[in-house]
This record gives C-alpha cells, structure tokens and sequence, in this order.
C-alpha cells in the first residue's frame, strides 16, 4: 500500500511540473506596487503593434504550416467581444498563449504566468510586452495582484489561465487543476470561456512531415461560477467541474489514442 500511495504521490507531483525547459532564468523578486498588468504607456503603444505582427507570422503562417493549427467554435468569443472574461485551457505547446492571443484579438489580452518567466534572459520581457501578468507568490502581494486584475477586466480585458500551471508539451490528457486558478475568477466575478486545444492524428500532405499530433483549438461556452455555499465550496466544486468538463471533451475530440 504504500509503494503505491508512493507512486501516486510521484506522478502528482510530476504532472505539475514542466516538461519543457528553456534558458535557466535568473532570480527574480516582484515589489511592492509592481505594475502586473502592464498599464504603463510604452506597453500600450507597443504591445498592441507586437501581437499584430505575431498574428501575422504565427496565427496564418507559422501554426497552420507546422502545428495544423486550426480554430474551432470561434463564433462563441464573437458573443462575447463586448465583455470582460477569464478564460481557461491546457497548457500543451509553448506557443499555445500567443496562438489564442491572436485568436481574440483585437481584444486586450493577458495571460497570467509563473514570475519566474521574467528572468528568463530576453524571453521574459517578450512575454511581458505580449500581455504575460506574472502571478506573486508572497501572500502581501496577492492583494495588490487582485486589484490590478479586477481593474482590467473591468477595462473589458479578457485574462488567460492555466489551471494546470505548467507547460507539458503535447499531453495526452488534462491534468489535475490547481484552485488558485478558479479562485481570481471567483474573486474577480466574471464568466469563464473555457478552451482545449485537442490533439489530432496527421492527415493529407501533413503526414508526409509531421510527426507530432495535429494541434487544434476548440472554443466551449460560457461557464457560469455559481454560488455553492462557502468560497472555499464554490471554488472547489468549480475547480473539479470544469477539469471534467475538459476532460471529458479533450477525449472526446482527440483521437490520438484511437
């Protein structure tokens, strides 16, 4: 019994790890009053003009070549432009945060991710001007972290997150969710878009150089946080509800294991 209960205890701790490794980054330490959502004037001139340009070269030249990238359901963020949302999905490829940035946009967009991506030497300040907000990890900051999110979806923004935190590059399922991802959309009282980018086998010309799965992102509708009880019920039941709900469609989707 407790070889296995060992065992589990590995592959849980494994699953929220990431697979995919860049340059090592140096230390970094978020201040007090850090501005998280880039609401600075040179993130508003050049921010905008760097997703155009990834838009461009990744969404209609890079994804559909190599990844077989393709949209599904975008009609449902359509509905939706006019408003403030969170939305969800797997974190399967590196690139996969650009790509569903240049799927909503022209909408604002941020992505919150781990502020240990800042010291990753020139990447990390990519990611910043791309609309990556690095989550604090000290309790004193989260306060301040809360406010500027609320302040930007209230701004009509719409903000990513990764529930299972990290990045495993073509996974073959969802992995368990962490509660803090729920929980700022919980706070911040605003629908989620949940998305899950499926994997397909390679077909036609792409089965002559592909190797990999097929990547596709597929848009649900909206999910609505009711109210369970407690916070700690609500979040809770939430979290685990929208895991199966992605569960549930990535392997219906998906046909990799067929």
């Amino acid at each position: 019994m407790n070889d296995n209960m060992d065992k589990k205890d590995t592959i849980a701790e494994d699953e929220n790890e990431h697979t995919f490794h860049t340059i090592e980054a140096r230390p970094v330490e978020l201040r007090s009053g850090y501005d998280y959502f880039g609401r600075k004037w040179y993130f508003k001139v050049f921010t905008p003009i760097l997703v155009f340009l990834l838009k461009i070269f990744v969404r209609y030249l890079y994804a559909p070549l190599f990844l077989g990238f393709r949209v599904k359901n975008k009609k449902i963020l359509k509905k939706h432009r006019n408003q403030a949302k969170i939305f969800i999905g797997n974190h399967i490829h590196p690139t996969d945060a650009f790509l569903i940035g240049t799927v909503i946009w022209p909408k604002k967009v941020y992505f919150l991710m781990l502020y240990t991506n800042l010291g990753i030497p020139f990447l990390g300040k990519w990611l910043r001007f791309l609309g990556g907000a690095p989550i604090p990890t000290k309790r004193s900051h989260l306060q301040e972290f809360q406010e500027q999110l609320n302040d930007a979806l209230a701004r009509g923004a719409w903000v990513g997150v990764y529930p299972e935190s990290s990045l495993r590059p073509y996974c073959d399922h969802i992995r368990p969710f962490k509660k803090g991802a729920i929980r700022f959309a919980v706070d911040a009282n605003v629908g989620i878009i949940p998305m899950v980018f499926v994997l397909r086998k390679p077909y036609g010309l792409y089965r002559l150089f592909k190797r990999k799965p097929l990547l596709q992102l597929h848009v649900l509708e909206e999910y609505i946080v009711d109210d369970k009880g407690t916070r700690f019920e609500t979040i809770d039941f939430h979290t685990q509800n929208l895991h199966n709900i992605l569960s549930e469609y990535f392997e219906k989707h998906s046909n990799i294991m067929r």
